[in-house]
């Protein structure tokens, strides 16, 4: 492989690309012919691989390193021209998804058929990612999500995910695609969903945008049938759930940096904050059930939406002190919503 390559894999990890350049990259990336590029790809890999006993694999090494420079130009560089921060925001999902698929193909190239392969992809906290399945399946994970997957769709299609995903499945009624979460199997054949299974919450939901789900447990249990711009929504310590109708597009919006409200409550609406900005969004007043909010909002920062919520709802909010454990490491940011009794007059 030439100097020059090097140098410039070399300058991106290290964030001295300037724009022309990062395209240039990215497009040399994109190109399967490229044999300057597949000869740097296999030697990268081969560079992090695990032991051969151990087919599961991640990124986490290529991903941190994107979304850490994202994070050093933003804070180092805050007058920089606004087309390039949007590239460098992107750069994640625009280059590491292409990257991914080349080296998953090179390490399984040649692998033994009768052994069961799995490749995961980690997005990091605050990066939105783009994949393709082996069976040409797309889809979109959400910051801090994990997606496990077969590398082989010959006989089986299927897939594990802790967090959210989107999921738009190419139509194949011999080999159903399944998404499996903590607590559900949910089945389908050509469809676009959305699925909502993070670790730290007690309910798992699925929003149907099209097409058909069967939603099982996990022991096998025939739970329901979805229809398209239906909510499933399951209370994982009640064993319980609720199917409602919804507009689909409000709740997967967030693909592209979209997050919409259409008459939701403030227990949704704190939640649906706490999973976009990774904070803890809590609702301290019953009486603030009693109204709804209808918003878009497009890469706003959490205050600016707390101000606007303030701004047409009678609440107020209150930020607690954030405390550090033992490593330094700060918690999750709490916000506490209450009534603002001197402004609920206006809202009746």
């Amino acid at each position: 492989m030439s100097e020059s390559l090097k140098n410039t894999f070399s300058n991106y990890f290290g964030g001295k690309l300037n724009l022309k350049d990062h395209i240039s990259l990215a497009e040399k990336i994109a190109d399967p012919q490229n044999k300057e590029v597949d000869e740097f790809i296999r030697n990268e890999w081969a560079m992090h691989l695990k032991t051969e006993g151990d087919p599961i694999f991640k990124l986490d090494h290529l991903l941190d390193k994107v979304h850490h420079h994202i994070r050093l130009n933003e804070v180092k560089e805050p007058n920089t021209l606004n087309a390039w921060l949007y590239f460098q925001r992107i750069a994640a999902i625009l280059i590491f998804p292409i990257l991914f698929s080349f080296l998953a193909y090179f390490y399984f190239q040649g692998k033994p058929s009768a052994t069961t392969s799995f490749a995961e992809i980690e997005c990091p906290m605050g990066v939105r990612t783009k994949f393709q399945l082996p069976d040409g399946s797309t889809g979109h994970l959400n910051s801090g999500s994990r997606l496990k997957y077969l590398v082989s769709f010959a006989s089986e299609r299927k897939v594990e995910l802790t967090g959210e995903a989107f999921f738009d499945v190419v139509h194949n009624a011999e080999i159903p695609f399944h998404v499996n979460t903590k607590n559900l199997d949910i089945k389908v054949v050509g469809t676009t969903f959305n699925v909502i299974a993070n670790e730290n919450e007690n309910t798992e939901e699925i929003i149907l945008q099209t097409g058909r789900v069967d939603i099982s447990s996990k022991s096998g249990e025939k739970l329901t049938v979805m229809k398209p711009n239906e909510l499933f929504s399951l209370d994982v310590e009640k064993r319980s759930f609720v199917k409602n109708k919804v507009e689909a597009s409000q709740y997967t919006s967030w693909k592209e940096g979209k997050l919409v409200f259409r008459n939701e409550n403030m227990q949704q609406v704190a939640r649906r904050l706490s999973r976009w900005y990774n904070a803890e969004v809590t609702v301290d007043d019953r009486l603030l059930e009693d109204y709804t909010f209808h918003a878009t909002f497009l890469d706003e920062p959490l205050d600016e939406v707390l101000k606007l919520l303030s701004m047409t709802t009678p609440l107020s909010y209150k930020e607690e002190k954030r405390e550090s454990n033992a490593e330094g490491v700060f918690k999750k940011r709490k916000i506490v919503l209450k009534i603002n009794q001197s402004k609920i007059n206006q809202f009746k």
